[in-house]
């Protein structure tokens, strides 16, 4: 079972996921590289999350993929946008900037079924 898949069937239990994607490593780097990997690290937690929030909305309204895609991709672009990476640049070619933002998203989402669905921490809401 895909990663994704069975976060889905916990939402749908009503469960609540714990820090699936809480840093769990932090590198002691000299001088500024440290930042570097503290911000790296933020902006692909909070993609993960971006696509994890796709995909409870793609188990509340009984979305395909390609459409919890299409619901990730504004997310990812708004973090993109807000990332160190286009400090002070201009985007020139809005159509090839979603299409990578797509890409990223599509991408993570790959990244995120690969994992093994036993890293997953569950809580009942209720308790």
């Amino acid at each position: 079972m895909k990663f994704l898949t069975k976060l889905a069937e916990y939402f749908a239990k009503g469960l609540q996921i714990i820090g699936v994607f809480a840093p769990t490593i932090e590198r002691v780097l000299p001088g500024p590289a440290a930042a570097v990997v503290q911000v790296v690290s933020k902006d692909l937690t909070e993609m993960a999350q971006v696509i994890l929030d796709a995909e409870q909305v793609g188990v509340a309204l009984a979305l395909k993929g390609p459409d919890k895609l299409k619901a990730a991709v504004p997310g990812i672009a708004d973090i993109v946008l807000q990332s160190a990476l286009l400090a002070n640049h201009k985007i020139q070619d809005p159509a090839l900037f979603n299409q990578g933002c797509t890409a990223i998203a599509s991408g993570l989402a790959d990244v995120i079924n690969s994992l093994h669905t036993d890293g997953i921490e569950v809580t009942n809401k209720q308790a």
